[in-house]
């Protein structure tokens, strides 16, 4: 299984951003759960649009993978 890397972090306006360190796909949210279910949602939605729209998207999307997590400092 592969597992992708994110950063967490929390804006100044108090809201949060995750972002993949080796991957194109991010998320943004009021708080730090919304923000990984929004980049989770940006990645079935890119997947989902490059099936209809034929153009290629990165193997690990067909496949399991485990997003882990880590707080910026």
């Amino acid at each position: 299984m592969k597992k992708i890397e994110a950063i967490i972090e929390r804006a100044k306006d108090g809201t949060f951003s995750v972002y993949c360190t080796s991957e194109m796909f991010n998320g943004m949210g009021k708080t730090a759960e919304a923000a990984k279910k929004d980049m989770i949602q940006q990645m079935k939605f890119y997947k989902k649009t490059a099936n209809e729209e034929g153009f290629s998207y990165p193997g690990f999307l067909d496949e399991d993978f485990e997003v882990v997590y880590k707080l910026s400092k």
